[in-house]
């Protein structure tokens, strides 16, 4: 007995989440239409139906990956319970997912080549950038300081997605063991150390 290959018509989004799967469990490289018409038992015509070519589904993917960012961080930021050391600290966890890091490489890496998905990229970094800054501000720190940590803490966070497979592996854990030092060194600084070490004048 054949299955059938229209027991529903696929939305653009089911198109989409199918190759943010691929992306996560095989690689870039997997993300082709032919391998997303086998994973969706689904001729090539339907993906023509939603996307004129490979490029329109990756810029459809990093829409769609702005967006469950987007709710991740609401979520966090919806839980007025939970201190803001603490939600720092789930950020910074969810960032270094495996599974996050696998679509983040995946997306910037196509940036480089696509208008439309560098300005995507672009929106989730200011927004993962208003959600510490905002966590930081709570901590007493002022604007500069919450600011300079925070543009700090996303980069490390965009250089850890392109550089940790050279690097020794960053745990959970080791985010909410490390954090909270950083954050009492910096709130505890009153002033820059180049003001304490500025020479007398004569």
């Amino acid at each position: 007995m054949t299955s059938s290959r229209h027991t529903r018509r696929l939305s653009a989004t089911d198109w989409v989440d199918a190759a943010l799967t691929l992306v996560t469990s095989d690689g870039v490289q997997a993300v082709t239409i032919a391998r997303l018409c086998t994973t969706l038992n689904v001729t090539k015509g339907s993906f023509y139906w939603h996307f004129t070519d490979l490029d329109a589904l990756r810029e459809a993917m990093a829409v769609r990956w702005r967006g469950m960012n987007r709710a991740r961080v609401a979520d966090l930021e919806g839980l007025s319970e939970l201190p803001p050391d603490d939600r720092l600290a789930a950020l910074s966890t969810m960032l270094i997912s495996d599974d996050h890091l696998a679509v983040e490489r995946a997306i910037r890496g196509w940036a480089r080549s696509n208008d439309g998905i560098a300005h995507t990229v672009r929106s989730i970094d200011e927004e993962i950038f208003d959600a510490i800054d905002a966590a930081l501000r709570e901590l007493q720190m002022s604007p500069r300081q919450a600011r300079v940590l925070a543009g700090l803490l996303v980069y490390v966070g965009i250089g850890y997605i392109h550089g940790h497979e050279g690097l020794p592996t960053i745990s959970a854990q080791d985010v909410q063991h490390t954090l909270p030092g950083l954050l009492s060194f910096t709130v505890g600084r009153s002033q820059p150390t180049a003001d304490r070490r500025r020479p007398a004048e004569d």
